[in-house]
């Protein structure tokens, strides 16, 4: 009678399977399935931590995006405050002067067409004033003569009176994009102060006729109690 078990080397039997052959995998409830589970258990509670640690790690720089986020609005506020305060203070203000220190090295370092923009400033109780000057003059001057522009905020008619050292342009009206300055101001070397080496630009007489972001003023106050 032809045996079903298979005798392999050492004196092990094996368990033939359907096809004939012998099956050496241990049974399912066998060492085998148990250690494989473990195994996979292990990653599981590996990947778990890592992923309680990566949120961890996203909380933390939530954290810390949400300390730099406040910080960066304080200080825009605080900025747009003192600009506020500037524009208040700044108010009776109808002259302004810019002085560059060493006009012939500055000259010597720009091209024709290339400006100088000055600080912006606040007056007449209206902020986002600036002048560009072009030591060389703008596209359209005639060599040797320097530009002078004076920018006002959106939406702003003024009447003002643009200056370089000596030399005057106006008192004349102005708004955004009209006579906003003078492409042939003068020579620039009449004008440097032969002791500093400097030069003076700015505006005088300047009164804003319209503008819809003038500061408001108050000269009454009602008191409720």
């Amino acid at each position: 009678m032809r045996s079903n078990q298979i005798r392999a080397a050492g004196g092990t039997l094996l368990k033939p399977t359907r096809s004939g052959r012998p099956d050496a995998r241990e049974d399912e409830g066998g060492p085998l399935r148990s250690t494989t589970v473990e195994g996979l258990e292990q990653e599981v509670d590996a990947l778990r931590r890592a992923l309680e640690a990566e949120q961890s790690e996203i909380a933390s720089m939530s954290a810390t995006f949400g300390e730099l986020f406040m910080r960066n609005s304080c200080e825009e506020y605080l900025l747009q405050l003192e600009r506020r305060i500037q524009v208040i203070e700044n108010r009776n203000v109808e002259i302004v002067h810019w002085r560059i220190e060493n006009a012939e090295d500055v000259r010597s370092r720009f091209q024709k067409g290339e400006y100088l923009a000055s600080p912006e400033f606040s007056a007449c109780g209206l902020g986002g004033f600036c002048f560009h000057f072009y030591p060389r003059g703008d596209d359209f001057c005639e060599e040797g003569y320097c530009s002078v522009y004076f920018h006002l905020p959106q939406d702003t008619k003024v009447r003002r009176t643009l200056f370089v050292g000596r030399q005057r342009h106006g008192p004349v009206e102005a708004e955004s994009l009209t006579n906003i300055g003078v492409s042939e101001m003068c020579v620039l070397s009449n004008q440097i102060d032969k002791e500093t080496g400097s030069v003076v630009i700015g505006v005088e007489d300047l009164q804003v006729l319209s503008s819809p972001h003038l500061v408001e003023t108050r000269t009454k106050l009602h008191l409720v109690s």
